[in-house]
């Protein structure tokens, strides 16, 4: 039993776990491009596990059958990986080429597919290797496993020297680092007797893929979560909040903070709109929201409907905020009466209540618009 072999693999492991857990946080977006990959991982993972399990059965005459399982599960599971990591270059490649196609990946599943066969036989007539009590020793084929897997492995390194462009990897020092550490982690393998599957190479392979490439990869989809979720909680005509931002914003509030709610509606946006036109209307609801922005700066405007707003104002008492909205009256007054308002104070936690209350003085307000103007009424 090597300790040194078992420690190294426990480490390499460790490393493939926090990697991959990693990777289940993602936004979802990213969930898919990091799908094969984290498959690799996963194999890779129970590679060094295997090993582990034949470094520590070994001399064990008990553990026979159990041993030669092992053995013969780490000997065809390295085709496996080969197989998914094919796909996962697939998948970046094509991201950027359209003209690439997945033979590549087929031919690669075909050979790793003919090699599990014949080192399943070959395990079966003991010519590839077999237990004897409890060590292993290698049969007349041994020197065959692994040559496939190999084959394809150079195949894929010549695949990333031609298309790394299709990877987006700016900087030669990168492939050129993707080729070298498997191939040294390769070459350290043929010196070690110790290590007979090489699951330590394919860790450190997929550390070094995943800090040059994947992470990239995650970043991106993060930004374009964040990105998308930005866009979808902002009203596109005025850049403010829109219902969705409301809500996700005062989610975030704490329940008993104090806040006062500020409810505005447009007056006669419909006769502007059936009048002067849609654009028109639309001028009318930046121009609002404008004057919600001046007259209620620390607020947090948010457009909820077509001509409805909601202004959210923390950490300010009843009398500060009667006080902000006789202000911003006046300004509504001074920009002949464009919008009703109407407002409340309490905790975050009656908010329901605050709009409702919020919304009732703000048609008290437009009813005395409708009233002192003479304008007939219509939404």
């Amino acid at each position: 039993m090597n300790k040194i072999v078992i420690a190294a693999n426990l480490i390499s492991a460790l490393f493939i776990v926090v990697i991959v857990i990693g990777l289940y946080q993602v936004p979802k977006k990213a969930l898919k491009p990091t799908r094969r990959f984290r498959y690799c991982m996963w194999m890779t993972f129970a590679g060094l596990m295997i090993e582990i399990v034949t470094c520590v059965l070994e001399g064990r005459s008990e553990w026979n059958l159990l041993l030669c399982g092992s053995n013969y599960l780490a000997s065809i599971l390295i085709d496996c990986i080969v197989i998914t990591y094919s796909f996962y270059l697939y998948d970046l490649i094509s991201e950027s080429s359209k003209t690439f196609t997945k033979q590549f990946s087929h031919a690669v599943s075909a050979l790793c597919l003919l090699d599990i066969c014949i080192l399943t036989v070959l395990t079966l007539s003991g010519k590839l290797f077999h237990i004897r009590n409890g060590y292993f020793e290698a049969g007349s084929c041994h020197s065959y496993m692994g040559v496939i897997p190999e084959i394809c492995f150079i195949a894929m390194i010549f695949l990333y020297i031609l298309e790394f462009k299709n990877f987006r990897i700016q900087n030669k020092f990168f492939v050129v680092l993707i080729v070298l550490v498997p191939a040294l982690g390769s070459i350290i393998m043929i010196m070690d007797k110790n290590i007979r599957y090489g699951y330590m190479v394919s860790a450190l392979s997929m550390n070094v893929i995943y800090v040059i490439i994947q992470s990239r990869l995650v970043a991106e989809a993060a930004a374009d979560a964040r990105l998308y979720n930005e866009i979808s909680c902002r009203d596109y005509l005025t850049e403010l909040r829109n219902r969705r931002g409301f809500q996700e914003y005062i989610d975030s509030v704490d329940e008993h903070k104090e806040i006062g709610i500020a409810f505005i509606d447009i007056n006669s946006l419909k006769e502007t709109n059936d009048t002067q036109g849609h654009e028109a209307g639309d001028r009318l609801i930046r121009r609002v929201a404008e004057l919600i922005k001046k007259g209620i700066p620390t607020g947090i405007p948010c457009r909820i409907s077509g001509d409805e707003f909601i202004c959210v104002i923390e950490n300010i008492s009843d009398q500060k905020l009667s006080e902000l909205m006789d202000g911003f009256r006046q300004l509504l007054r001074q920009n002949e009466r464009i919008a009703a308002v109407g407002y409340a104070h309490g905790q975050k936690q009656q908010i329901v209540e605050l709009i409702k209350a919020s919304e009732l003085m703000m048609y008290e307000d437009k009813e005395d618009y409708y009233r002192e103007t003479g304008r007939n009424r219509r939404r």
